[in-house]
């Protein structure tokens, strides 16, 4: 449907919601899409992304999402998730002045098993992300999960270290640069924080069973809260699901 300059795969006017299907070439036209998509919103659409594999694998909640939307009009729609269903609602930034922080409190999984469902879900908003850490083993082992998260599929991404850095829709680094311009920033040890502004949001994903690192995230917490930050926490239930506990 032509919308301006453009054309959308799916637009419903009465609901201001537009939905795009992308195949694997969106990869190689990010900054097209952004540009497009921030274009959109300023119109005052709702835009929904999903991968072509998503809409053909998951029908159901890709459908969910959309009938969502179309049942609350004029707010802000949860996008879909399989392993979390309070993923983010979409168009974050304009929700606060800063960005969302969101710390999610490992104590029945752990972080290889969390990591890649979140960025998949991620990446299916259109959103490129960073994963920092200050040990650079852990993002060998991150590099190496992300690469054989299932049999079927893996997640592209590369490091900050390594050519066209600033292509990678996921990028491993140790610094507190964004070279390629992420709008999710994934913290996954004591890796400093940062400047945040440039994010939608961020998450801070830290290990409960591990003193240390539980002492961390209540330091973190505590600084953030000071500042006044747009912080939420999530803690696994004892069925395993993510529930926002503060």
């Amino acid at each position: 449907m032509p919308l301006g300059p453009y054309v959308a795969d799916f637009c419903c006017p009465a609901v201001k919601l537009v939905v795009e299907a992308d195949g694997g070439v969106h990869v190689l036209r990010e900054a097209e899409d952004r540009t497009r998509d921030d274009w959109l919103r300023k119109q005052g659409f709702v835009v929904l992304r999903f991968r072509n594999d998503a809409i053909l694998g998951q029908p159901n909640t890709v459908l969910d999402a959309i009938r969502e939307h179309a049942g609350k009009i004029g707010e802000h729609t949860p996008h879909p998730s399989r392993s979390a269903s309070h993923l983010p609602p979409q168009g974050g930034k304009a929700m606060s002045a800063g960005p969302e922080i969101w710390f999610y409190h490992l104590e029945r999984s752990t972080l290889d098993q969390v990591l890649p469902g979140l960025l998949e879900k991620t990446r299916e908003r259109g959103w490129r992300a960073l994963v920092r850490a200050a040990d650079p083993g852990l993002l060998d082992d991150i590099d190496e999960r992300l690469w054989t998260w299932r049999d079927d599929s893996f997640l592209a991404h590369g490091r900050a270290s390594e050519p066209q850095a600033e292509r990678q829709p996921i990028l491993l680094t140790e610094s507190t640069e964004n070279p390629n311009g992420a709008q999710a920033l994934f913290i996954v040890d004591s890796a400093e924080l940062g400047a945040t502004e440039a994010y939608d949001r961020c998450f801070i994903i830290f290990d409960g069973r591990d003193e240390a690192s539980l002492a961390g995230a209540r330091t973190r917490w505590k600084t953030l809260k000071a500042q006044d930050a747009n912080l939420a926490y999530w803690k696994q239930s004892p069925e395993g699901r993510w529930e926002k506990a503060a």
